[in-house]
């Protein structure tokens, strides 16, 4: 997350508790392996990052593009090729739309610049078909141990495209009966 989640050394003395469903329980877990985090902290910082969008007049009515990215939280791996030498690494895709992902992962050791092209591996929730989309980089920032990285997608086959459209419609809809 943003350097707005570090601890601010206040004391944290307040427990809450609450009920989820498995599937849900199990993801929470595969994103805090790939974060290298517990559950606790993962969740303390979507409950800041939630209130903080709230503070700051909801971050859906300042969108501007064309295809909007819609909020997730989605294990994934970034494969990239640079003078024959493929490397690896683990993320979390942030934010999702029809052409662009906004991705989050631990710092990059020795890299000043992140490629320019590379793949993107994930799988869509309740869904057993992986997807390898394409990238290029638009931006990317790091801070301390993590970089954020916004990436141009193009999924290569229209199957892909057809499955990644219906995600979206799904979140889209889903949004619009939650505001209701």
């Amino acid at each position: 997350m943003m350097s707005i989640f570090k601890n601010s050394g206040t004391r944290k003395n307040t427990k809450i508790s609450f009920r989820t469903d498995d599937e849900t329980l199990d993801q929470l877990k595969a994103i805090c392996r790939i974060e290298n985090r517990t559950i606790s902290s993962l969740i303390e910082s979507i409950l800041t990052e939630y209130v903080l969008i709230h503070e700051n007049n909801s971050l859906a009515e300042q969108e501007k593009r064309l295809s909007p990215r819609k909020k997730c939280s989605i294990p994934a791996v970034i494969l990239a090729d640079k003078n024959n030498k493929k490397s690896y690494f683990n993320c979390l895709i942030k934010s999702l739309s029809a052409n662009s992902a906004q991705l989050v992962l631990k710092k990059i050791p020795d890299e000043e610049n992140f490629y320019s092209n590379f793949f993107i591996l994930f799988k869509l929730p309740k869904n057993d078909h992986p997807l390898l989309v394409s990238s290029q980089l638009i931006r990317s920032k790091c801070l301390e141990n993590e970089c954020m990285i916004v990436a141009k997608i193009n999924c290569d086959s229209d199957a892909d495209s057809e499955m990644l459209q219906k995600y979206l419609l799904k979140i889209e809809f889903k949004d619009n009966n939650d505001k209701k």
